[in-house]
């Protein structure tokens, strides 16, 4: 028998697993450095430093980023995600192949249940007619999600605020009024005009994904009184009772402190999923300690005595929380929060990354950047399980071809070799046939060339099997040089290499090409001009990595389903004559054949 599962969502072949990691790119900035299980710099060793670690050994899906509108009115150091910023981290996060969950705040800074402030640029207040705000929701939703795809970042996922749960975009923060808000204790009727106002402008933000060019991206509902099951149930079914039902995703908080054992999470999860059979549910924050440091009378709930406030008490909290959301089939997200805590940063005083302490996060903490043992190894095992063997990702996925290359000749990976015609009458340059991990320790290749005018415009080449198939390949390696003219190339495609004259600065550089149809693949690095000075060129190399992105799922057969609505394919793009049991595209969704 073929049951077809068509419902307004799309129904995923795998669950979401992945991490709010907001902060990468400034404590990348503040010069902290992270270190995975094996002792290797994880901002050096993997090719896009933590993104593709979590990816690699975490099993990593998806990547949540906030989005503020002007994080710099409140001054504090972790609210740093304006637009531009979210762009570089957001194409970076789909550049590995990886879901994007995007969390617009729709406030200049942070938002939760006790500050939802209306950005200061748009010239509004509590008094503003709802119509008015509601379209510059709209507006404002539909700039950014264009904005985020014309640079690449284009978001699988979109939550519509931060932690909604008594409204949002209640006043000014000067005016701080919060008549807007609603609580969720007591009656629809006793706050009906603001549980209104609310849904309008969750329509708007709704609409303006619609206009947007991320209009295929699917809608989560965030709300944070996960502690309290009538509390939260009453959030959705008010929402949808004001007038707004077009989400997919239940979306919550659940950080033990303050909302309880997974005692009250259980309750909160089997009344929403009864109540709402059709949503998915997504566990879109966690936490929980891992620095022993932590002051328990300051927290609404002491838990240190169900896990310990320390590495093996948070990875046990994980433990547990896993195998509680196994339990309902409606659960498929989940998201840690800040996972890359490490720090203050800098040096303690200016150039802060955080103002504060979490004591949440993976990794080490130091007052000053530094480098940064992995404490939470057993956390992420943890949070493996919540995927499963069954679960691998069936989209967005990514094989490393080669890695760790030592480019001896001898190698069935790769032949190299280097093209000294095209670098002129100056000294070839040398390789070292060995693998080094890292740069501290010595280099795949080095050169020194004096005078650099002795160089002509060249390449350095490695050619790789000339049967690749057809697909798009990203090279990354580490390199060092002081000559503004070196790139690292992928057949026609090139990537300038930052110069510098600091010996000990090397930049992680990659570069993407796609083969049309199957044939070969060949990198390296390249001259685009001939020198002119008069001065030694140098630079080493190490760390060089190529993948191929497969082109599966939804995005590469999107076109040809619409177009033959009976037709069906396989995620591969497939045509399929007779599907069998399993997950396939037809009709412009996915299907599932049992």
């Amino acid at each position: 028998m073929m049951l077809l599962a068509m419902s307004s969502t799309t129904t995923y072949a795998q669950k979401i697993l992945g991490g709010d990691l907001s902060l990468v790119p400034a404590y990348e900035a503040a010069g902290d450095q992270w270190l995975d299980e094996s002792g290797n710099i994880i901002n050096s060793h993997y090719s896009d430093g933590m993104i593709t670690y979590v990816r690699d050994q975490a099993k990593w899906n998806s990547v949540r980023v906030r989005l503020l509108v002007d994080p710099t009115a409140d001054g504090k150091a972790a609210t740093c995600q304006d637009l531009e910023y979210v762009k570089r981290l957001g194409k970076r996060v789909k550049d590995a192949g990886l879901c994007l969950l995007l969390d617009i705040f729709y406030s200049d800074t942070w938002t939760d249940v006790a500050q939802q402030w209306i950005p200061a640029s748009w010239g509004f207040d509590r008094s503003t007619p709802t119509a008015t705000l509601a379209a510059k929701v709209k507006s404002y939703t539909t700039e950014v999600l264009d904005a985020l795809t014309d640079a690449g970042a284009r978001p699988d996922y979109i939550q519509l605020g931060n932690e909604v749960s008594y409204g949002m975009l209640w006043d000014t923060a000067t005016g701080a009024d919060k008549s807007n808000w609603f609580t969720l204790g007591s009656t629809y009727e006793s706050k009906q005009s603001n549980i209104e106002r609310f849904a309008a402008l969750l329509k708007a933000a709704r609409e303006g994904i619609s206009a947007s060019k991320a209009s295929t991206a699917k809608t989560i509902l965030h709300c944070e009184r996960t502690g309290n099951a009538t509390h939260c149930t009453n959030f959705y079914q008010w929402v949808e009772q004001a007038g707004f039902t077009d989400y997919d995703i239940i979306g919550l908080s659940y950080y033990p402190f303050w909302h309880g054992s997974t005692t009250y999470l259980r309750a909160t999860l089997n009344s929403l999923q009864k109540a709402f059979p059709q949503k998915e549910i997504h566990i879109v924050e966690t936490g929980y300690f891992s620095n022993n440091g932590v002051d328990a009378s300051k927290l609404e709930v002491n838990t240190s005595s169900t896990w310990a406030f320390s590495p093996e008490g948070q990875a046990k909290f994980l433990t547990d929380l896993v195998a509680l959301l196994g339990e309902f089939a409606n659960v498929k997200g989940l998201y840690y929060w800040q996972p890359e805590e490490c720090g203050n940063g800098s040096d303690g005083t200016t150039n802060r990354v955080m103002d504060d302490w979490d004591n949440r996060g993976f990794w080490a903490l130091s007052w000053r950047s530094g480098t940064h043992a992995l404490q939470g190894a057993a956390s992420l095992k943890a949070m493996k399980a919540f995927v499963g063997a069954d679960d691998e990702p069936q989209e967005n996925d990514v094989t490393s071809l080669f890695q760790n290359m030592n480019f001896d000749k001898g190698t069935t990976d790769v032949a190299w070799s280097i093209t000294t015609s095209g670098w002129g009458s100056g000294p070839a340059p040398t390789a070292v046939n060995e693998w080094h991990s890292s740069l501290t320790s010595g280099y795949l290749m080095q050169a020194w060339v004096k005078p650099a005018s002795g160089l002509e415009a060249g390449r350095i080449i490695w050619q790789s099997r000339d049967d690749m198939p057809a697909g798009t390949y990203t090279v990354t390696a580490t390199v060092h040089t002081d000559y503004d003219g070196l790139l690292l190339f992928a057949n026609d495609d090139t990537k300038v290499i930052p110069a510098t004259s600091e010996w000990a600065t090397a930049y992680n550089v990659q570069v993407s090409t796609t083969l049309a149809t199957p044939g070969t693949l060949t990198f390296g690095l390249s001259l685009a001009t001939k020198p002119t000075a008069t001065g030694e060129l140098n630079f080493y190399a190490d760390n060089f990595k190529v993948s191929q992105q497969l082109a599966t799922g939804i995005e590469t057969v999107k076109s040809p389903v619409r177009d033959m609505d009976n037709a069906w394919h396989s995620l591969d793009g497939r045509r399929v004559s007779q599907p069998a049991k399993g997950i396939y595209l037809h009709g412009g969704r996915k299907v599932v054949v049992r």
